[in-house]
């Protein structure tokens, strides 16, 4: 069985999108690749995949690839795998490229290639994505933006989602929620939730998560803070709503669907697998108004919410960690 390093800044239940990406795409792949992880911090045990852990430094694009490229290159040699895929840009990708004898992929986020001020930083960013073998971008958009703005042509697939763990449950969702599931900052769009839910004081918002952002106390909003059991949640929903300004692939909307639960979503990220009005609603980015009537229509209707269930939950089956990973050991096998 041939072995593949996965490396990533850390694993659930620290991070976010990449790091739910590369731990439910390692352990996917395990009956197909001994697989390894390279991270810093968190991971579960499991008899699945072995983890690698290294400190975690400032500045540690350099630090690894230079006075500590010994510890990487220990770990490298010691797996000897055939394929290493950095699920980051910064810092692993740029390490990993200047392995010349071993196939290397790289995974781009959205964040990690968008303008930066300091020239050094964006260096790094073209060397780690020239210098692989492969480059992979979970959305259509992004894979254009990086033709046109760094010049490499990536593999787009999709983010997966396990379907086992997220589906529909036998609780009976609790009248009148709209879930929120995300990190506390303007850019997934909470101040624009909390102007809708003081426009629509007859519903429950619930907020899961953390971030800077302080929510305040309003009589029909809920802070939930972190949670890690976010099914549960999904099933006990009406709805759930994520007004992102943007998005790569979100993996919370894959999740909530495949819990059978209708969504309020913004277009750029979410668009990539809702389909206006057959398994969700699409709204425009900082569009309060269209949010309001969004979850007020389908708070409403309950034909068209359990229409839109139904289909949510047969597209989110679409995206199974067993069809998309069967995608991923494609394009290794390729290299």
């Amino acid at each position: 069985m041939q072995r593949l390093l996965m490396a990533v800044a850390n694993l659930p239940p620290y991070g976010s999108g990449a790091e739910q990406v590369a731990w439910g795409l390692g352990n996917s792949l395990a009956n197909t690749y001994e697989v390894h992880i390279l991270t810093t911090k968190g991971g579960d045990l499991t008899n699945t995949v072995t983890l690698h852990l290294v400190p975690h430094y400032p500045l540690m694009t350099i630090i690894y690839s230079t006075i500590l490229r010994q510890v990487i290159s220990t770990i490298v040699s010691r797996i000897s795998p055939a394929i290493i895929h950095s699920h980051i840009t910064l810092p692993f990708g740029y390490i990993f490229q200047s392995e010349k004898q071993i196939k290397t992929v790289v995974s781009v986020s959205g964040s990690d290639v968008f303008p930066r001020k300091h020239y050094p930083e964006r260096f790094f960013v073209l060397s780690a994505l020239r210098g692989s073998s492969a480059v992979i971008c979970q959305s259509r958009w992004l894979a254009r933006y990086l033709e046109e703005n760094y010049q490499v042509h990536p593999a787009v697939i999709p983010n997966g989602v396990d379907t086992r763990i997220f589906r529909p449950h036998a609780y009976l969702p609790t009248s009148n929620v709209v879930l929120f599931v995300g990190r506390f900052i303007k850019m997934k769009g909470i101040l624009e939730l909390l102007k809708a839910a003081r426009e629509l004081p007859q519903y429950e918002f619930w907020l899961a998560g953390r971030g800077p952002l302080q929510i305040p106390k309003l009589p029909n909003v809920k802070n939930l803070g972190f949670h890690r059991n976010t099914a549960e949640l999904y099933a006990k929903a009406s709805l759930c709503v994520f007004p992102s300004h943007h998005e790569n692939f979100p993996t919370v909307g894959l999740e909530a669907m495949a819990c059978g639960k209708a969504l309020v979503a913004t277009e750029r990220g979410f668009s990539e697998y809702i389909e206006n009005g057959k398994d969700g609603i699409l709204v425009k980015p900082h569009d309060v108004h269209s949010l309001v009537g969004a979850i007020r229509y389908l708070m409403e209707n309950e034909k068209t919410r359990r229409e839109l269930e139904k289909n949510a939950r047969n597209k989110a089956t679409q995206y199974d960690w067993t069809v998309i990973a069967d995608k991923y050991a494609k394009l290794y096998d390729s290299l």
